[in-house]
C-alpha cells in the first residue's frame, strides 16, 4: 500500500503531552516503549490505558483527549493512507491488537532507525509492517471489517508458519484451490502486494529480530529465514533496509550502548507535534 509520511519523532522521559486534547487531519501511531497514558474518545466515551510495549492509534478527524500516567518514551508516526485499503480498515481507534512481544521488536527497530541519518524509507517499512501485523492479529474482526477472504488468510498463515522452507507458490495456490496466477491476482488485490513480496517482508522482519536478540551467525540466520545462502540473504536485506545484516547488528549494539550511557536521551526528528 502507499503511505504518505507527514512526520516522525521520538521522545524520552515525557511527563506530559503538550497537546492533551484535539483533532488532527492525519492518522497517528504512537509506539510506547516505556511508561503509560490514557486516551479517550469523547464522542463514544471509549477510554484506553496504553502501557509499555503497546501501540495507540489516533485516527484522522477524530477528537481525543489523553493524559500521561507515568513518564513515557515513545516513537510516533503521522501518515496518510487510503482509507479503503484492507490494512487501513483493520485499524481501530485506541489500542492495537498486536502482542507485546511483537511491539518490543518494533521498539528495538525504531531505536536503531532513529540513530541513522537517512531513515525515511525505513520508517515507512516499519509503519507498513505494523499495519500488516494489526491486520493479522486483529483478524477476529475480519468479517466486520470486510477484509481478506478465507483462502488468502490461509495463505497468510501458511507463509508465516513456514519461513524456513522453500515455498512453491504454485503448490501453495493449489492448497487453496487457485491457479498460481489467480493467487497472485487475488492476494495483491486484497493485500496490496504479491505473495512473494509479502514472504520477503516476513522473512526479513524475522531476520531483524534474530539479529537483535541473539548471537547467531549470518549464515545461520539466512537459513532460518528461508535463504539458501548468506549471499542472497545479505543482498535482500540490503535492498530492503539500505544496510547489510552485519551493519544493522553493529548499529543496534552501538544504539543500545548509547542508550545505557545516556541519563536523559531524547531524539527529535520533526516539529514538536506531541
Amino acid at each position: 500500500m502507499q503511505l504518505r509520511s507527514i512526520y516522525y519523532n521520538s521522545f524520552s522521559d515525557r511527563a506530559y503531552f503538550e497537546l492533551t486534547e484535539g483533532v488532527r487531519p492525519w492518522d497517528i501511531l504512537l509506539v510506547l516503549a516505556e511508561g503509560s497514558f490514557t486516551m479517550t474518545f469523547p464522542d463514544t466515551g471509549e477510554t484506553y490505558v496504553i502501557e509499555a510495549h503497546e501501540i495507540a492509534y489516533f485516527p484522522a478527524h477524530r477528537f481525543f483527549t489523553r493524559k500521561i500516567l507515568s513518564p513515557i518514551r515513545f516513537h510516533q508516526f503521522a501518515f496518510l493512507a487510503d482509507p479503503e485499503h484492507v490494512l487501513t480498515r483493520s485499524l481501530t481507534p485506541g489500542k492495537l491488537s498486536i502482542p507485546k512481544e511483537q511491539v518490543t521488536a518494533a521498539v528495538r527497530d525504531m531505536d536503531v532507525i532513529t540513530e541513522l541519518a537517512d531513515h525515511g524509507e525505513l520508517i515507512l517499512h516499519a509503519v507498513e509492517h505494523i499495519l500488516v501485523e494489526q491486520y493479522l492479529y486483529g483478524k477476529e474482526n475480519q468479517e466486520r471489517r470486510g477484509g481478506c477472504t478465507e483462502d488468502i488468510l490461509s495463505v497468510l498463515r501458511y507463509l508465516g508458519d513456514h519461513l524456513e522452507e522453500k515455498i512453491d507458490m504454485g503448490a501453495l495456490a493449489a492448497r487453496v484451490y487457485l491457479s498460481r496466477v489467480g493467487l497472485v491476482w487475488k492476494f495483491k488485490r486484497q493485500m496490496g502486494i504479491t505473495p512473494s513480496q509479502y514472504l520477503i517482508m516476513l522473512r526479513l522482519r524475522y531476520a531483524k529480530q534474530l539479529l537483535l536478540e541473539g548471537d547467531l551467525r549470518i549464515n545461520e540466520i539466512a537459513a532460518r529465514c528461508g535463504y539458501s545462502n548468506a549471499y542472497y540473504f545479505t543482498n535482500a536485506f540490503r535492498e530492503q533496509f539500505g544496510m547489510s545484516p552485519t551493519s544493522f547488528r553493529k548499529e543496534a549494539l552501538r544504539s543500545s550502548e548509547r542508550r545505557l550511557d545516556a541519563d536523559d536521551h531524547m531524539v527529535e526528528k520533526a516539529p514538536n507535534f506531541v
